[in-house]
């Protein structure tokens, strides 16, 4: 019993510093839409509400690298089918103390785009237009798919000095809850 005693605060402290940061990647807008050439499309709206400490890891030249993880299976699938898709967009956020700008580095198509303030680099960040998901003639028009949206904080991507930290502390787990909606084409 005096076990359960000391390790109740410690648990509930370890569930509150995990429940802190959850709100920290909020989808406002979230659409599907089928163009003229039969591909779903993704819109998204996402804020970002990065902690201090983030903050100022960035403001200190540290990049940090945001996973939005997209994908679609069949409603009834099994745990060990695979996704009928999976995308995984990689963005480098980071700020570059000379010139005063932020910078926003697709690790795909090795785009670059500069801002001058956080706020329209998180913006950018967080907004997702017309990314193509999959072409209709690719799926059962007669099955159930379920598609799963999430967005974090890659902690594996920061510099190796900074990852136990990480690990340790709330502060770093900038994540969303996932945003899942069933769909039949």
């Amino acid at each position: 019993m005096e076990f359960f005693v000391r390790t109740l605060p410690a648990l509930l402290l370890l569930t509150l510093s995990l429940a802190v940061h959850a709100d920290a990647v909020d989808f406002r807008r979230v659409a599907l839409t089928l163009d003229d050439n039969d591909t779903i499309l993704l819109d998204a709206d996402i804020h970002f509400n990065l902690t201090d400490t983030v903050i100022e890891a960035l403001e200190n030249g540290v990049p940090l690298t945001f996973e939005t993880h997209v994908q679609m299976r069949r409603a009834d699938a099994w745990v060990w089918e695979a996704d009928v898709v999976e995308h995984r967009l990689r963005t480098v956020l980071q700020y570059r103390p000379l010139s005063g700008l932020y910078e926003l580095r697709d690790l795909q198509g090795e785009r670059r785009l500069s801002f001058a303030t956080r706020d329209a680099a998180l913006g950018t960040l967080g907004r997702i237009v017309g990314m193509p998901i999959v072409t209709r003639g690719k799926l059962d028009l007669d099955q159930d798919y379920l598609v799963r949206l999430n967005v974090r904080l890659d902690i594996e991507a920061l510099p190796l000095p900074l990852r136990p930290a990480a690990y340790l502390k709330s502060d770093w787990r900038i994540a969303s809850d996932p945003w899942e909606w069933r769909l039949r084409p």
